[in-house]
């Protein structure tokens, strides 16, 4: 696919206020497929619990070459990139996070910038790249907060579980009050919510996303009734739901993308929505 002319540079947060929703897998995908298409992108891991490494195949980051770096009075502007997938993509870099997170998270709270911190870095030392997608942990603060001040878009996984479908509305809660608090301008855009891990299997799964075992939509419930619905109707886009598949752990456990561990399944094709919206808000004035 030809590359388009990218007339502004997309930060992404993808975030949950749920843990197992798929945040890395997400991120990593989508930055796979990004860059597929000829777009520079850089790969932003701010958990501790260092998944990326699993996920690209890579060795465990020292602190000098993780994103703690990022957040220290000593940091030059040498961003400690790792290439991703190189004999395939051109330009898919990543910054890994992992355990030396630890102590940069509790340093946020002492710093004079707090939760400005990674966008002021981005912001003295720009980053060469179309896309910046940050892979942030569960606890939406400090690292969090840390990304949505950063970002121009956010992006939610969420399940279709009563517990997390219960708190997408906490989530929203959070969003609009620290953009009030920290006075954020331009303003992070929701880029929109994604149901994921879906097993149609599941009455459960498929009573909230008001479908079918085929996965259509069963016309015997109101959409309002729906998550997909209640999303959509605060304003907010809600893309198709992504399909829980053996294809992403074994994928993940080969430190692939599933674009590339199984080339052409469906599975590979989960992201394209996304994808497609993340270019036209890159090259759209």
């Amino acid at each position: 696919m030809k590359r388009k002319t990218v007339k502004r540079q997309v930060r992404l947060a993808i975030a949950s206020n749920a843990g197992g929703s798929g945040k890395t897998t997400m991120a990593v995908h989508l930055a796979y497929a990004v860059a597929s298409r000829g777009y520079k992108v850089a790969l932003i891991e701010l958990d501790q619990s260092g998944s990326l490494r699993i996920f690209a195949g890579l060795t465990k980051a020292v602190p000098e070459r993780s994103t703690a770096i990022l957040f220290q009075k000593k940091f030059d502007g040498t961003y400690p990139l790792v290439p991703l997938w190189s004999d395939r993509v051109k330009a898919l870099f990543a910054i890994q996070g992992g355990e030396s997170l630890e102590q940069s998270t509790n340093e946020v709270y002492f710093a004079a910038r707090r939760y400005y911190i990674l966008g002021d870095c981005l912001e003295k030392y720009p980053l060469d790249a179309d896309l910046i997608v940050f892979d942030t942990p569960a606890a939406l603060e400090p690292m969090g907060l840390a990304a949505l001040a950063a970002s121009t878009h956010v992006l939610v996984p969420i399940k279709p579980e009563y517990k997390d479908t219960g708190g997408f509305a906490g989530l929203l809660e959070w969003y609009y009050n620290k953009i009030d608090e920290l006075k954020l301008k331009p303003e992070p855009e929701i880029l929109g919510f994604v149901p994921t891990r879906v097993e149609l299997g599941k009455a459960t799964h498929r009573n909230i996303l008001g479908i079918d075992e085929k996965g259509s939509k069963r016309q015997e419930i109101e959409p309002t009734q729906t998550l997909p619905g209640q999303i959509e109707g605060l304003g907010i886009h809600c893309f198709p739901y992504i399909r829980e598949s053996n294809y992403f752990l074994s994928a993940s456990g080969a430190g692939l993308p599933v674009h590339l561990y199984r080339p052409g399944c469906e599975a590979s094709k989960s992201f394209d929505s996304i994808v497609t919206k993340l270019v036209q808000v890159m090259v759209e004035e």
